[in-house]
């Protein structure tokens, strides 16, 4: 992978998606960032100034996203990778448990975002005869398990998504990879927890999760590969997370 790349990466200020953001920005790549907050995106801006560019945007508004993208300046209107990283988990408990608008922000944020950003993105990747989107499900995905319903069947959309936006995707030189983390500690449980921060913590009392970084690693360990070659999924779990169905 070139280090003069410019990158798109969504859910950047916080998370996976800022752990990517800055193993890149350190390699010498040049990054788009869109999130929803302002101060952090500003607060990146400032400190990689002129390799950080802030797209303050939810992933849900396409209108918004398509037309900061396409108001992109000279120096990052060249787009040469595409990395979903936003997603969110929002209630507890079975499906009747949750409110209509867990379910709406979750279906909204991890399929309709995703996808948006995606349908933005890929024309310029295509365009410059090259490219590579890597898309961050979860090991949800591929085991189910009590309380998983909507948010494991999200991300098992943007595993099987990614799957058959590959098939279109031979012949044009853009690669796609699909990321699937087991559990990671970052601000998702507080989110799921609605900002308290005990029971987040509680999330991951019971083994050593993974971190930011960890997932961030295996992104651009995918992103480094010789263009002829399409890693097409990677999973990584914590050493001691169960994964069998109890």
């Amino acid at each position: 992978m070139k280090t003069d790349e410019t990158v798109v990466v969504t859910g950047v200020t916080s998370g996976i998606g800022l752990a990517c953001a800055r193993i890149l920005l350190k390699q010498g790549s040049k990054v788009i960032g869109i999130g929803r907050r302002e101060d952090r995106l500003n607060a990146l801006a400032d400190e990689y100034h002129g390799s950080f560019h802030a797209i303050n945007c939810d992933v849900r508004d396409s209108q918004t996203l398509n037309e900061r993208i396409n108001e992109l300046p000279a120096k990052f209107a060249a787009i040469d990778k595409l990395v979903n990283a936003a997603g969110l988990l929002q209630g507890h408990g079975k499906l009747l448990d949750i409110t209509d608008e867990h379910i709406q922000t979750m279906l909204d944020t991890n399929v309709h975002g995703l996808i948006n950003v995606t349908r933005a993105v890929l024309p310029r990747l295509i365009a410059g005869g090259h490219g590579h989107v890597v898309n961050l499900s979860s090991i949800g995905a591929h085991v189910h398990y009590q309380g998983g319903h909507v948010y494991a069947a999200s991300k098992a959309f943007v595993d099987h998504f990614g799957r058959c936006l590959r098939t279109e995707l031979v012949g044009s030189r853009v690669r796609l990879t699909t990321i699937a983390p087991g559990k990671t500690r970052s601000e998702f449980a507080l989110v799921q927890n609605n900002g308290d921060q005990v029971r987040a913590d509680k999330v991951y009392s019971s083994l050593t999760p993974l971190e930011p970084e960890d997932v961030a690693n295996a992104v651009v360990w995918a992103l480094r590969q010789p263009t002829h070659v399409n890693i097409n999924l990677i999973e990584l779990t914590p050493a001691d997370q169960e994964l069998s169905y109890r």
